[in-house]
């Protein structure tokens, strides 16, 4: 276990201390641990992501997890809430750090929506995907999950980029839920959170490990 996965975090503002502060659920440390790689947290400062080239040897990073949290700071005009503009900015750089360096990333929900929207897709608000579990269908295979789901904005299958690859949606609805990329850079992204409860965790990680090996 030598290689890192370089780790977004989700920014929250805590009326009570009038503090801003970085937070990750523990959970996916888990997660990156069952893939055999090691959590190397990225804060949502841009000085330190514009200076990741001198920080540390990219030869070391294995993948970039986009995770969970915050929405979009383009989202606010549908809706959006507990938005964090220099989020965004950081997982931009971050984005653009992995494209000059190869490194393939790995989007889970926030992160989903996030790298769709970089692509060119639109992402729209959904109904009943808050705090529900629903099942996937794998697109060109018999294989269904049931998965967790706990966002409001999702990627609906019309007019999508040509380099996104839908790999899982949602029947009912007919909402991405897993997508791949090769072009401009390789990614495999997740609309539900495989670090947590009801995550399709075996299923998430054999997608996962597949990715990375390939």
């Amino acid at each position: 276990m030598d290689k890192l996965a370089l780790l977004s975090v989700r920014n929250d503002y805590i009326m009570s201390r009038s503090e801003n502060r970085d937070s990750i659920d523990t959970e996916i440390y888990n997660l990156i641990s069952e893939i055999n790689l090691i959590p190397f947290l990225i804060p949502n400062e841009i000085k330190f992501i514009s200076n990741l080239d001198t920080l540390i040897d990219h030869k070391i990073i294995r993948c970039a997890i986009l995770s969970g949290g915050n929405d979009l700071s383009i989202l606010e005009d549908k809706g959006g809430t507990n938005i964090y503009s220099k989020r965004d900015e950081v997982e931009l750089n971050l984005i653009k750090f992995c494209l000059k360096n190869k490194i393939p990333i790995i989007g889970i929900c926030r992160g989903f929506q996030l790298i769709a929207s970089y692509l060119g897709a639109e992402i729209n608000r959904v109904n009943n995907h808050i705090n529900s579990i629903h099942e996937i269908k794998f697109h060109n295979s018999p294989l269904i999950i049931k998965v967790n789901s706990f966002h409001s904005f999702g990627l609906k299958n019309n007019n999508l980029p040509s380099n996104i690859n839908i790999i899982g949606y949602h029947q009912k609805d007919n909402t991405i839920e897993c997508f791949s990329t090769e072009l401009p850079f390789r990614s495999i992204n997740f609309m539900w959170h495989p670090e947590r409860k009801n995550g399709c965790r075996e299923e998430t990680k054999k997608l996962i490990k597949s990715f990375l090996n390939n």
